[in-house]
């Protein structure tokens, strides 16, 4: 899940298997959500990288295309093999997964099953570590999710034609928390918010709302938050 690439454990996995040249298929489910909508330099990666569908749809027609040329056309993919890595970077800069080790496969449609299951078969037959990148959509299938993706990651009985809960909901403890925060926050002004990718989960929507410049979400990355925090507090 593209979340947990901004962990540290994750990239420190990524690193290893990067080298091993072993015979595995890592899959990333990338749904631009973290819980919360991703933030940081690994979701920018990411969205840069969607757009390697025109790189991979030109690079099969222009295989097909010169494999056609007789006698001389195979030796001309070898040659378009040979400097496939230039083209690359010419067309999407810093390939960090294939920079890393890995063959990359993707963008693929993830809520597209038959395509999927292409690519993967596809990826089977690479040598190496191999990383599948597919591009799904949270909440698929339930327009009122796919609207309200982080209100629905965690969610009780609801009524399935409105979205709304079956019981109101109660006042839970990160409902006081964050009213209690913005308050202290009112007199002062040293006090921020610092969260792993669950505003809404840990009552910090209005903290966020309302102080965005002393908010501060670090995505899935629990240890930077609390590095973060102590650092603050050292202020």
């Amino acid at each position: 899940m593209i979340g947990a690439l901004t962990g540290g454990m994750a990239l420190e996995a990524l690193n290893d298997a990067g080298s091993s040249k072993n015979n595995l298929i890592v899959i990333l489910n990338d749904n631009e959500m973290s819980i919360s909508k991703n933030v940081g330099g690994m979701a920018h990666l990411l969205s840069k990288l969607r757009t390697k569908r025109l790189y991979k749809k030109t690079n099969r027609e222009t295989k097909k295309v010169l494999e056609k040329i007789p006698y001389i056309g195979s030796g001309l993919v070898k040659i378009a093999k040979s400097v496939k890595r230039g083209i690359k970077q010419l067309f999407i800069q810093n390939m960090y997964f294939e920079d890393i080790g890995f063959s990359y496969f993707g963008p693929v449609d993830g809520n597209d099953i038959e395509k999927l299951e292409s690519i993967l078969q596809l990826a089977k037959r690479e040598e190496g570590p191999v990383l599948v990148h597919i591009i799904t959509k949270k909440g698929k299938g339930y327009k009122i999710a796919e609207e309200n993706p982080d209100s629905f990651h965690s969610i009780s009985k609801f009524n399935i034609e409105t979205g709304k809960p079956i019981k109101e909901p109660q006042k839970d403890y990160s409902q006081v928390f964050g009213e209690k925060l913005v308050n202290l926050a009112d007199k002062d002004k040293k006090i921020v918010a610092i969260t792993a990718a669950m505003c809404g989960g840990t009552g910090l929507s209005e903290f966020a709302n309302k102080y965005p410049d002393r908010f501060f979400d670090v995505g899935i990355a629990e240890q930077h938050a609390v590095r973060n925090g102590c650092r603050n507090g050292k202020k």
